[in-house]
């Protein structure tokens, strides 16, 4: 029987909530590799730098390669710990940062965790970011059980700060909440601990950031919407994005918060699954 060869089919999918839209020959990501900076000789830093930052210029604009390398794969933090995404090929095609940052807060040590992620447009859609960060959130929980852990986020775009809203019950600030006083001053008090300046002195829950998105069609599709209440708010909140500013985003790693984030993702994936079967695809 001769062989046919002919290219496997994919879905197209809504970046934002990953249901299943019109058919599209999309790649995957075909591997992963978590990397420790601090492990790597000075040689081998610059080039996982170098590579970071090919992907970089695809996705953000406004940062140097000496900035961009001093933000993520030498940032001065307690640790770095970053998970690379691969092609078929071997390219990286984008990358999760986590670092792990030691502060007082409120007159309490605490533990805060920050992250830049970045995947090339094509690869987007299959929450690859996803479970790296739950996993590595969920180990400083169970570690520190006692201590307040916090991620901040100076998120520069819309559709961040989407995913934080759709899956954590906990997100400050958020369209449908009230910011309570105690997380605002633990929100501005966490922000001052970082270089980024206030845009204004009047707001200072917006940083001067500097990473400005290029917009991909589906990211400017999400922008014109007027049904999702988060994508709205933050450009209500954040209305200089384009200009590279960052919404300062608190989210509390309590036990709580990452169960519902975890059952809000077996949801999402039940019903992605749900639907290819109906489709047939």
């Amino acid at each position: 029987m001769p062989a046919t060869n002919h290219r496997p089919r994919k879905m197209k999918v809504d970046p934002m909530t990953e249901e299943p839209d019109t058919e599209e020959v999309l790649p995957k990501i075909a591997g992963r590799q978590i990397v420790v900076p601090t492990r790597l000789s000075e040689p081998k830093r610059a080039e996982l730098s170098r590579q970071l930052y090919k992907v970089h210029q695809r996705i953000f604009a406004g940062v140097s390669a000496e900035g961009f390398r001093r933000h993520v794969v030498d940032a001065p933090a307690e640790s770095t710990v970053i998970q690379l995404y691969l092609a078929s090929d071997g390219q990286v095609v984008g990358y999760c940062a986590l670092h792990r940052f030691r502060r007082r807060v409120r007159g309490r040590n605490a533990i805060v965790l920050r992250a830049e992620a970045g995947l090339l447009p094509e690869y987007r859609g299959r929450g690859a970011a996803y479970g790296f960060g739950m996993i590595r959130a969920a180990a400083e929980r169970i570690r520190h059980p006692f201590t307040p852990i916090y991620y901040l986020g100076t998120l520069v775009h819309a559709s961040s700060y989407h995913l934080f809203c759709k899956y954590f019950s906990r997100v400050f600030p958020h369209p449908a909440q009230q910011t309570p006083t105690d997380m605002q001053e633990i929100a501005c008090e966490l922000a001052d601990g970082f270089p980024d300046p206030p845009v204004a002195q009047s707001d200072p829950l917006v940083r001067d950031v500097g990473w400005v998105t290029i917009e991909t069609p589906q990211e400017k599709a999400l922008n014109r919407r007027g049904d999702r209440a988060d994508v709205q708010f933050f450009k209500a909140r954040n209305p200089g994005y384009t200009e590279g500013h960052g919404l300062v985003v608190v989210v509390p790693i309590t036990f709580g918060n990452l169960v519902t984030a975890l059952v809000s993702r077996l949801l999402e994936l039940a019903r992605i699954a749900l639907c290819r079967r109906q489709t047939g695809l």
